[in-house]
């Protein structure tokens, strides 16, 4: 009975673009690489650039910027869940080093620096550049940001949660 007056808010299904399948969860909302990546040229890609799944490198004649992929998880206020995004976040070469190292192993939790490095187009105001801490999780999850306190309208969200209507108007609009 608990869960029951969560799920009656709950409003849509999702077809995955991925997969295929309905799901009643809400996706994750994800992005593919960060935006110093996405406004390179496609030869620029091949040439100085290196992505995966959770890094870039992107190599310039004078200088490398370090992106590690990380979770931004917005508590959903009127549902037993929380909106996920698959954010990049800039970070030292230091930071890229020992993160890298210790990727999908158990080690000891560690707090890093790092800056937003996608425009989250649920926000007027751009994200990018946001400065976050950066926890590392184990069992090979990715970390997840906290964002410092800014006034930003993604800070507030993240501190005070969002509606599921919400959410569900933000998914619907990447899928």
């Amino acid at each position: 009975m608990f869960w029951d007056k969560f799920r009656k808010h709950k409003k849509k299904e999702f077809k995955c673009p991925t997969c295929g399948e309905t799901h009643d969860e809400l996706p994750a909302i994800g992005f593919k690489a960060p935006y110093h990546y996405e406004i390179l040229s496609e030869n620029d890609k091949n040439e100085i650039a290196e992505l995966s799944d959770d890094f870039c490198v992107i190599s310039y004649p004078d200088q490398i910027d370090r992106f590690i992929r990380t979770v931004l998880s917005i508590q959903v206020n009127d549902a037993c869940e929380n909106l996920e995004y698959g954010i990049w976040v800039s970070v030292s070469e230091n930071t890229f080093n020992e993160y890298k190292s210790n990727f999908k192993k158990d080690s000891e939790p560690k707090t890093y620096f790092g800056m937003i490095c996608n425009e989250i187009i649920d926000y007027e105001e751009s994200t990018l550049n946001l400065h976050v801490n950066i926890e590392t999780r184990n069992e090979g999850l990715r970390p997840e940001i906290i964002p410092h306190n800014a006034e930003h309208k993604l800070v507030s969200d993240w501190e005070n949660g969002i509606t599921i209507e919400e959410a569900e108007k933000r998914v619907e609009k990447i899928i």
